[in-house]
């Protein structure tokens, strides 16, 4: 993560977010200091694949982490996500049951029972099966639901270096023009949004499709669904809150999905993909509304 980049996007948000926005962002700014501050004492060895093992992952749409997954230190992942735990729990964001909940979850015990070869291969399904062992231990649906966003931020911790490896040799072997999954083409994540605009291929007006949960931003064809792939423009509609044509929910008729998205028409704004996910989660509340029935909100 680029923390620096991340306090100019939300220096440039200043008097334009709300109060409660203003207070996310806060929060949000120091776990993404203790990420960046047990990130400093990582050493995470990943040999990248051949450009030709890259070449045949990609052209089969293959997360590269599923040929050649990134080892995970468990001592050293628990104690990240006690790290961001402990954080939430002193800022006193949450519930005070959520946050005994978190105080008493005992993670090392936790992260030494789950799969952390699969943490490394498949993240998703990671956090699948660490919600399956929180519920076995009868931590709260609302408390679960807090502490899987810590476990995988702590997880890119772990990945988000051979995630920038790997794509970066992408980018060397000039496979970035074929490379155009719905999924994360590194980790297999599904991405948390997208942005139109900025540095793409095609001079600011391309697309671009975002996975938090490794850092990775591969670029998509504008018009189709990043849920489902249909390139029927009559089932794909954008809609946004009134006074707000930067962040706007892409819509798609034939999976009833959605995705989150960014439009921004200068390259010299501070751009902080992690910045815009918390901005932008106001959208999910519209976009899960049942009232939402398309036009302006």
């Amino acid at each position: 993560m680029n923390l620096r980049l991340a306090d100019m996007a939300i220096k440039a948000y200043q008097g334009i977010l709300d109060e409660n926005d203003n207070a996310r962002l806060a929060f949000f700014r120091t776990l993404w200091g203790v990420q960046q501050e047990c990130a400093q004492d990582l050493e995470v060895a990943y040999e990248v694949p051949s450009a030709h093992d890259l070449k045949a992952a990609i052209k089969l749409s293959t997360p590269v982490f599923a040929t050649k997954g990134v080892p995970v230190d468990g001592a050293a992942f628990a104690q990240v996500i006690e790290a961001l735990c402990k954080a939430t729990v002193e800022a006193q964001v949450a519930l005070p049951e959520v946050n005994a909940d978190l105080a008493a979850i005992k993670w090392d015990e936790i992260v030494t029972a789950s799969d952390l070869e699969l943490a490394g291969v498949n993240p998703s399904a990671y956090l699948v099966q660490v919600s399956e062992q929180l519920m076995a231990a009868g931590v709260s649906q609302v408390s679960i639901g807090m502490a899987l966003s810590f476990v995988s931020m702590a997880l890119r911790t772990m990945i988000e270096g051979p995630a920038e490896e790997v794509w970066n040799a992408v980018k060397a072997a000039e496979l970035v023009e074929i490379c155009h999954p719905q999924a994360c083409p590194v980790c297999g994540s599904a991405p948390s949004l997208s942005h139109v605009g900025g540095e793409t291929s095609s001079s600011g007006r391309g697309r671009k499709l975002v996975c938090t949960q490794c850092g990775t931003a591969w670029e998509y064809e504008r018009v189709r669904c990043a849920r489902c792939g249909t390139q029927d423009q009559t089932s794909l509609h954008f809609f946004n809150l009134e006074g707000d044509d930067s962040h706007r929910i892409a819509t798609c008729d034939e999976c009833g999905q959605y995705i989150r998205t960014l439009f921004s028409e200068s390259k010299l704004l501070p751009t902080s993909y992690e910045v815009e996910d918390v901005v932008m989660a106001r959208l999910d509340a519209v976009a899960m509304d049942p009232r939402f029935q398309g036009g302006a909100a």
